[in-house]
């Protein structure tokens, strides 16, 4: 069963009309020459980065910086359409803030191995950490994409000890 099939059916009984549905669909419109499995693992991880990024209603430069070659490394794509996808999903982000993390959560916990799963974390503490500064509110939204991706909380400590001396809560 690919990947999709299998979002699909553990999505039952979930609205059809929600977000992921949608960025998934902009994705296949932007990216037809990817299979289908690329086009789902792009909406989850691009929709997770960008509800980190815009966590504290502000997208830096650095930040999307960040996200575009997080985007290039994860989905090994080139430059040119890592930008345009991070591009996609920055332009949607807005929406993105009304969809429950276990939406673009739910796929990767079932295809990724807890190693990579960490990984998701560790770039979503570097791209917090982009503008020199992670409030409070964009470490909860890690918090609870750590749970979504039914990592413990060992798994988060790990990651957010990678960029500590940018916590808010520990600057002066």
């Amino acid at each position: 069963m690919s990947l999709w099939n299998k979002f699909k059916e553990s999505l039952s009984g979930i609205r059809s009309e929600s977000f992921s549905s949608r960025l998934h669909q902009k994705i296949n419109e932007s990216f037809p020459q990817y299979e289908e499995d690329f086009h789902l693992k792009a909406a989850c991880l691009s929709g997770l980065m960008a509800r980190v990024a815009y966590a504290d209603m502000n997208i830096c430069t650095k930040e999307e910086q960040i996200i575009t070659h997080s985007l290039k490394t994860w989905l090994e794509m080139s430059e040119e359409d890592s930008l345009r996808l991070a591009k996609l999903c920055l332009d949607e982000v807005k929406d993105l803030a009304g969809v429950e993390n276990h939406l673009y959560c739910l796929p990767l916990r079932e295809t990724l191995p807890e190693e990579e799963r960490f990984k998701i974390l560790e770039t979503l503490f570097a791209i917090a950490a982009a503008d020199e500064n992670i409030e409070n509110h964009e470490n909860e939204e890690i918090r609870n994409i750590q749970k979504g991706l039914l990592l413990e909380h060992h798994h988060f400590v790990a990651a957010r000890a990678q960029v500590i001396k940018y916590l808010g809560s520990l600057k002066s």
